[in-house]
This record gives structure tokens, C-alpha cells and sequence, in this order.
């Protein structure tokens, strides 16, 4: 599957399944501050700035067979080790809808560690997926 084209507006998926309201790159990026910081992941900040640059450029990677509300996943990662930022997300329409957020443990594999969806099989907080 090919990555989409660039898009203007995200939407963030919490943890408990409701939404926030469409946001531009900028909005998205103060508001996932926000959740790193309440994280205690603030060292990240670089690395998820530039996530949300290949998100909203187009430039998301697919994951494989992975899928989340039967709409197939997408990532965009910056940075190793300790600091990377991996957010994972799907294109409904011209909005990314971003359910998940997390960080990588190697090359092929993603610990979903900021947050992701309760109860769900791949994307719940702590499930490790390998791409």
C-alpha cells in the first residue's frame, strides 16, 4: 500500500475511544506535547515534531497486515533508543486519525509506550508490534 498524499488535519483517538475535534499540524503538535510531557517523555520533543512532519507530509510507512478499525496502519517514526517517537494512525478520508503512540525497542519491532487503545489486541499501552 502506498502512503497517502499530504493532508491538512489529525485527529487524535484516546485511550478511552473519543476523539478530539480535527486539528492542523500545529494544534496536533501542541496537544501531543502535552501528552508526552504528561508522560513524563518531554526529552522527545525534536523527535515528535518530526513524526508529525512525515504524518502530515504523506510520508507514513505501512505496517504490514496491521489494522485498526479495519482501515490499515500506518507509522511515522523519528529518532532511537530511549527518545524515538513512533505515531501510528490511519487515513480517513483527508484527516489522519492517530490512535497510538510509541517509541522503538529495534529496527522491526515498536513497544507502544505513550499511549494507545484500550483492549485492543495490537495497540493497547505496553503490546510490543513487529513490522
Amino acid at each position: 500500500m502506498a502512503s497517502l498524499a499530504a493532508v491538512s488535519e489529525m485527529v487524535v483517538i484516546k485511550t478511552d475511544g473519543t476523539q478530539t475535534t480535527p486539528m492542523r499540524q500545529p494544534q496536533a503538535e501542541s496537544y501531543l506535547v502535552n501528552v508526552l510531557n504528561e508522560a513524563g517523555m518531554g526529552n522527545r520533543l525534536a523527535n515528535l515534531k518530526q513524526s508529525l512532519n512525515q504524518a502530515f507530509n504523506g510520508q507514513g510507512k505501512p505496517t504490514g497486515s496491521y489494522q485498526f478499525r479495519g482501515k490499515p496502519v500506518l507509522h511515522a517514526s523519528s529518532g532511537n533508543g530511549q527518545q524515538s517517537v513512533t505515531l501510528f494512525f490511519y487515513a480517513d478520508g483527508s484527516k489522519l486519525m492517530l490512535f497510538a503512540m510509541g517509541e522503538h525497542v529495534s529496527s522491526t519491532q515498536y513497544r507502544i509506550s505513550i499511549y494507545g487503545q484500550q483492549g485492543d489486541p495490537n495497540f493497547a499501552k505496553g503490546k510490543v508490534i513487529s513490522i
